[in-house]
């Protein structure tokens, strides 16, 4: 929890009570098997999630993992820079002329994040406004002793529907 005072700045509320104490702060222990040589050891990995805060309808985590090699450390997640064009009238609320994706950053927060242990993968998905027609989401997979982004998908429309698009798919499921 000193590491996630010091992680999580500004941002995250220490001292604020989380609506559900329950998922206030999750671990989870899981080993793999390292893919650069069959004879390695499984390695043992802890994930921890940490509520940082919460509004109406976004809660946001931090993420740590501990291993025996590198100790404990605040994880960051590939995350794709865009921009969405929306007609000029209307702003916003008018309709979406185009989305494009930019670069890629990272991002030290999830927004209503889980992780499942059967396929080591954090899902997130953001909620832009309360009716839920604005959103991103993505997927990280652990892989090799690291998150690696799998797929992001934005819905920019503010349409009234749920209507997301692919902007990013490295999966091969």
């Amino acid at each position: 929890m000193k590491l996630h005072a010091l992680a999580g700045g500004d941002w995250c509320q220490p001292d604020a009570v989380p609506s559900d104490a329950d998922g206030a702060f999750k671990s989870w222990t899981f080993t793999y098997q390292p893919s650069w040589s069959e004879d390695a050891e499984r390695e043992e990995v802890t994930l921890f999630r940490v509520w940082c805060m919460s509004g109406a309808y976004n809660v946001n985590h931090a993420y740590y993992i501990l291993t025996p090699h590198e100790g404990l450390l605040p994880l960051s997640f590939a995350m794709p820079t865009y921009e969405a064009i929306y007609g000029e009238a209307e702003g916003a609320d008018g309709p979406l002329e185009s989305l494009k994706m930019t670069g890629m950053g990272t991002s030290n927060f999830l927004v209503n994040s889980d992780f499942d242990p059967e396929s080591l993968t954090i899902t997130a998905h953001s909620f832009w406004r309360g009716v839920g027609d604005a959103s991103s989401s993505g997927w990280w997979t652990f892989v090799d002793g690291a998150f690696r982004l799998q797929q992001f998908d934005i819905d920019a429309s503010y349409d009234g529907e749920v209507n997301p698009e692919t902007i990013l798919n490295y999966w091969e499921g």
